[in-house]
């Protein structure tokens, strides 16, 4: 089997030192078998920080949970706690030998062990030496010239020295290779493996003639690894070598764009159609560089484009059905989504936009799906990890939510929507209406103090989100302090005026810090933004809360009276019975009328009640209206 021939090579790699190279070997090994846990415990012991080791042996245990080298791995890199159950490695006991105690010397050996014979024999050679030299000096050919000799040079021990051949002449532009390459840290390093990125070449378009040099085969090379930087200055080489193949303008363009550098991407991008017009990867990589480099642009001409050159193009598809989405433009996005399920059925990029278009039509049930089928196909694609912490969060399922979210967060450390569903992780929101419904749980300090780091870094990196500020002042909240959180979402209703869950969570925190006429106004306002009988449940629920603090009797009974009119199935059980137990007390009959009016008359007999401090827990979420 080449795989049985590709794994022997890798362990001898491991067992040689030449961690590049095995790396380069498990990764085309795990490319191809992702649930071989031999693979992964190898790729443990050659990557390049401890963080990826960890990653490597934790999959390890996953395939292979009675693994107990790699248990005692992690162990050894602290990932494990030392009672994990382990047997410890039995003590190699070695057989020591007292060395025999050697024989007397005889004959020469015992003269020659002889300290007085031996100082005496080498003070005579001494002398004959000497003679022998001034012989050589002075001459004994009777006055003739002496001959100039040359002397035999000094063997130095050490490695035979190399010898290569001359090279050839090459443009004084061409980027060399150093003999040995220093890696600069720019980053943790991709999951040693390469990250999918928005579009990754296939072999079908680099077929432009070309004179195939070694730096174009070791660019493709640390192309396909993630090492950006090596292959942008061998590819470079190798245009120099053929300037006229578009394809390899085309790849360098690649590798900038990867590196962030999207003009220099253009230009490159450029210089392959110029080459070669009707070479459809450069139309599509020129569109996502500009895209990149001003996300309002228009790229529609360079995706159709692209299709039009190949219609069997299925990235070229994946990346219309993007920008169609980005647009609103549904109907556009599905056609694109069917020619690429047909072209490229196993990618895992498909599944990843198949998940994106089912979250977008409201069926996140579908997303969940889609998002678990991306991160299964292939487990170095990153955006796969930020979108199934999303549905996972949305899905109530925390742990899984968290444990995927750290991990993008590795990578993708500037990406501010992926900070705040980290922190939307760590408080147990599952969304905008979660998160002010009375569903907060009592929380560990240190879950809250995760949160609130999350919160700010995302801040830091986007300000101009707002559900980043959403979800920190329900974090305050949580923590009763009311002014910050008014302070929030004050700054969230700028930037989004018409949430639903923005506005009333304003109320609430109003409420929190004590400015009871300032909350009821921001409640009343709420009813208008209301879209359907859950959420007005919400403005009824609280507005009478806060009109009992307020001594606003008749209010309240409407409130309570036009909450529980709603159809059945849109309140909360909790709500419904806190509703009934306030109109017993505010009402003379002991069982409140249901009517969506309320009384024209309010009851004398009875003080209002203050209740500030109910706390239902509803069990039904609120619709939400805030995407952020």
């Amino acid at each position: 089997m080449p795989e049985d021939y590709m794994l022997k090579e890798a362990i001898e790699a491991v067992r040689q030192g030449q961690k590049v190279r095995a790396r380069d070997l498990l990764t085309r090994l795990l490319r191809a078998d992702q649930s071989n846990p031999t693979y992964w415990l190898w790729m443990s012991s050659v990557v390049e920080t401890s963080r990826e080791q960890v990653y490597c042996l934790q999959t390890v245990l996953r395939l292979e949970p009675k693994d107990d080298a790699a248990r005692r791995g992690l162990i050894l890199v602290g990932a494990l706690p030392p009672n994990q159950g382990v047997s410890p490695q039995p003590l190699v006991r070695r057989k020591w030998l007292v060395a025999a105690q050697p024989e007397p010397p005889q004959g020469i050996k015992a003269l020659w062990a002889n300290p007085v014979v031996r100082i005496s024999f080498l003070a005579v050679m001494s002398l004959v030496v000497v003679g022998l030299i001034l012989a050589g000096i002075f001459g004994l050919g009777g006055g003739k010239k002496s001959a100039q000799v040359a002397l035999r040079p000094t063997r130095t021990p050490g490695p035979a020295p190399t010898f290569t051949s001359t090279p050839t002449s090459i443009p004084s532009t061409l980027v060399v290779e150093q003999a040995t390459p220093v890696p600069v840290e720019t980053g943790p390093t991709p999951l040693w493996m390469l990250l999918e990125a928005t579009y990754t070449p296939t072999p079908i378009y680099v077929n432009t003639p070309h004179a195939i040099s070694e730096d174009f085969r070791i660019g493709q090379r640390a192309f396909g690894r993630g090492d950006w930087a090596t292959a942008l200055r061998h590819f470079k080489n190798a245009s120099l070598v053929d300037p006229s193949a578009a394809d390899i303008q085309y790849l360098i363009g690649e590798a900038q764009r990867m590196m962030d550098d999207n003009r220099a991407a253009l230009d490159s991008y450029n210089a392959a159609l110029k080459i070669n017009p009707s070479f459809a990867p450069a139309y599509l990589g020129r569109a996502l560089a500009t895209r990149s480099l001003d996300h309002n642009s228009d790229i529609s001409e360079d995706l159709a484009k692209a299709v039009e050159l190949d219609p069997n193009y299925g990235e070229a598809h994946l990346q219309r059905v993007a920008y169609a989405m980005q647009s609103g433009d549904l109907e556009s996005a599905q056609s694109d989504l069917e020619a690429a399920e047909l072209l490229i059925p196993a990618s895992p990029l498909l599944a990843y936009f198949q998940a994106e278009y089912a979250l977008q039509s409201g069926d996140r049930e579908a997303a969940y799906e889609y998002a678990r089928k991306a991160y299964d196909l292939d487990r170095t694609y990153l955006p796969a990890y930020r979108l199934l912490g999303e549905m996972a969060l949305a899905n109530g399922e925390f742990a899984t939510a968290k444990e995927t979210l750290e991990i993008y967060l590795q990578y993708a450390e500037t990406d501010a929507r992926g900070w705040m569903a980290l922190g939307q992780a760590y408080m147990e929101f599952t969304g905008p209406e979660q998160a002010y419904s009375d569903l907060v749980q009592s929380v560990l300090k240190q879950d809250v103090d995760a949160a609130l780091k999350a919160f700010e870094h995302a801040q830091a990196l986007d300000e101009e989100l707002p559900g980043v500020y959403l979800y920190r002042a329900a974090t305050y909240l949580a923590q009763d302090e009311g002014q910050d959180a008014v302070n929030d979402l004050m700054k969230a209703r700028r930037l989004d005026t018409n949430s639903f869950a923005i506005n009333l969570g304003l109320g609430r925190a109003l409420l929190v810090a004590g400015r009871l006429d300032d909350a009821i106004n921001q409640i009343d306002s709420c009813e208008k933004l209301a879209q359907d009988d859950t959420q007005l449940a919400a403005v009824y629920y609280w507005r009478a809360l806060v009109t009992e603090m307020h001594d606003s009797a008749l209010t309240a009974v409407g409130d309570w009276q036009a909450l529980l009119a709603l159809p059945e199935d849109t309140i909360p059980a909790e709500w419904r019975r806190t509703a009934e137990s306030h109109l017993a007390a505010l009402t003379p009959s002991p069982t409140a009328t249901r009517t969506p009016e309320p009384s024209s008359t309010p009851t004398t007999s009875l003080t209002p009640t203050k209740r500030a401090s109910v706390t239902p827990t509803p069990t039904k979420r609120v619709t939400p209206t805030l995407t952020p």
